[in-house]
């Protein structure tokens, strides 16, 4: 018996270490260098929220990326938090203080989708707010084109919106379908969605929403042909087993040009 208790006790112990260390993020900086870049810019990225809560009001959330000095700010979906219909109060509060610091610009995640209506009043509402919504729409940012696709976007509705002139950034929500978008004139897509793949092992993800076990895309840069994917582990989480050796994480992703030596990252 006695034996049984200690295995339960050390479970129980492994558990709560874990589940305290779901409840706060650490702040990954990333130098992301593309040929197309004209002048260096620094983008905060913020996926997978799913309306958990960093301090009061989101303060200490707010503050790491006021720090960073962002020129945008990119929420690369689920904001909201489809198990619970009523989950939006830790979201807004971030949006909030978000518009303040930098534009700040959505593309839609499963989570809002799955939301149905609900959802859309969501979506609705942070607009109001001042976000840019992007959904299978672009903006040009100076020397930017900024593209936010709907998270079954084919390549088609992806090309009809690139600039070959232009650099462009692609928000989307979901990894897996990256290999679909290598033949278009995408240059940087940035996604969530795989959790970092909730535990991981040795520096790989265990699994991942519609990429199974042992993910190819869940955090961290890769490059198909001239296309470079930039995956997030995410901030939240939305069942009870917590993330394991895969704290949340906050990107803040300073963009050069290949040629430029001279920038040091932002970190």
């Amino acid at each position: 018996m006695i034996p049984v208790l200690v295995i339960l006790g050390i479970l129980f112990l492994a558990y709560l270490l874990f589940f305290l260390e779901n409840r706060r993020f650490v702040t990954r900086c990333e130098t992301i260098r593309q040929e197309k870049v004209r002048e260096p810019f620094t983008v905060v990225q913020v996926s997978d929220l799913h309306d958990c809560r960093f301090g009061k009001d989101q303060k200490t959330l707010i503050e790491a990326i006021r720090a960073a000095g962002p020129d945008m700010i990119l929420i690369t979906g689920d904001l909201f938090n489809r198990h619970n219909h009523k989950a939006c109060k830790n979201a807004f509060a971030f949006v909030q203080k978000a518009v303040g610091i930098a534009p700040v610009y959505f593309a839609e995640g499963n989570h809002e989708c799955s939301l149905g209506e609900t959802g859309e009043r969501y979506i609705e509402t942070i607009r109001e707010m001042g976000v840019h919504i992007l959904r299978d729409e672009c903006t040009d940012i100076g020397s930017i084109r900024l593209i936010g696709l709907k998270q079954y976007a084919d390549p088609q509705q992806l090309t009809a919106l690139t600039d070959p002139n232009r650099l462009n950034l692609v928000l989307a929500h979901r990894p897996e379908r990256f290999p679909i978008y290598t033949d278009t004139d995408a240059d940087v897509i940035l996604s969530g969605h795989a959790h970092g793949g909730q535990i991981r092992l040795f520096g790989h993800g265990v699994y991942a929403p519609q990429q199974g076990l042992f993910p190819r895309f869940d955090a961290g840069q890769y490059r198909i042909g001239r296309s470079m994917l930039y995956v997030s582990r995410g901030l939240g989480n939305t069942i009870l087993f917590p993330r394991v050796f895969n704290t949340p994480e906050l990107n803040i992703l300073d963009f050069k040009s290949t040629e430029d030596k001279e920038h040091q990252n932002v970190c």
